[in-house]
């Protein structure tokens, strides 16, 4: 690196491509064109010697030096961000974009309780909805593309910070005329079921499947889909078992063609958490968006809210 003062604004710049690891999203995020990105990423280069930031399919990747760099320019710019954060949030004026992640067997009634809190309380306010999955939300949340996201997050960071909202349990799930329904409430007829897995992310591995193998088991899956709506769509075609949320599949309006059973093995409650960044834990303007998120999420279902 020269001598020359780098100019905060730069490092800014920086903040941004490094988080949404694309120039045109982090012009998209700073209000700025991206040829201006692309201006200030060409007068970082010369500052520190190096090309920061290479080409790939979906975006940007950065360089050994960038990644080098980046825990200290992070903490830094957190931390001004916090310093000259607004004392105070006026829902009803404000214009800002709030990005949030919802899971899918929430997202149902959440969204619209939130769309309309939202729209009456800060009219003027954007708001993106995102499909939550675990390592998605996990790694936007880290970026700073998502502002905060609701799900179970069985393996959180720890830059994350985590509210516990709503609790259900996960159940088998068949069609009413299912063969043989008596044999999926023993662990051997369970597992040798032909099983629909919904899995979001191709990182993501089945909370059952995750029970199964703490005790050295496996149930056969033998179809993938991406949505419990479509896990469901399938089983009531055919001889299928399927394992979701209670609470979801009971407010499903196929619910009385369905059939569900307790697992036959031992499970935990599942927790939905109200995930965010630490770094945004003092911002007003967040702070009301995790709320009405949080209202939204127990409002809808009162009886499984978790009181902490």
């Amino acid at each position: 690196m020269t001598k020359q003062r780098v100019d905060l604004n730069l490092l800014q710049i920086f903040y941004a491509v490094m988080t949404e690891q694309s120039v045109t999203r982090a012009a998209r995020r700073l209000g700025i064109t991206q040829p201006a990105v692309s201006n200030a990423l060409h007068r970082l280069r010369q500052l520190f010697d190096d090309e920061l930031f290479n080409k790939v399919r979906d975006g940007v990747h950065p360089t050994e030096k960038a990644l080098a760099m980046w825990p200290q320019i992070e903490q830094a710019m957190d931390i001004i961000q916090s310093v000259t954060l607004p004392q105070t949030f006026d829902p009803h004026t404000t214009k800002m974009s709030f990005n949030v992640a919802v899971t899918e067997s929430l997202a149902s009634r959440v969204v619209p309780a939130v769309i309309s809190r939202v729209s009456n309380e800060a009219p003027g306010a954007k708001l993106s909805f995102h499909l939550h999955s675990d390592p998605t939300s996990r790694l936007d949340l880290q970026r700073g593309g998502l502002d905060c996201a609701v799900g179970m997050f069985p393996n959180p960071n720890p830059e994350l910070l985590f509210e516990p909202l709503h609790s259900d349990d996960y159940v088998t799930v068949v069609r009413r005329d299912y063969e043989h329904s008596e044999s999926l409430t023993e662990l051997e007829g369970f597992l040798s079921a032909r099983h629909v897995l919904v899995r979001q992310a191709s990182s993501w591995t089945g909370i059952v499947d995750t029970w199964l193998a703490v005790i050295g088991r496996r149930r056969r899956v033998v179809y993938v889909v991406n949505h419990a709506e479509q896990a469901l769509t399938v089983v009531l075609a055919d001889n299928f078992v399927t394992c979701l949320p209670r609470r979801f599949v009971q407010m499903d309006p196929r619910r009385d063609r369905l059939l569900i059973l307790d697992l036959p093995f031992a499970a935990e409650k599942i927790i939905y958490k109200l995930a965010y960044h630490e770094r945004s834990a003092r911002d007003p303007a967040h702070g009301w968006m995790r709320r009405v998120l949080a209202d939204a999420v127990n409002l809808t279902d009162p009886d499984n809210k978790i009181f902490t």
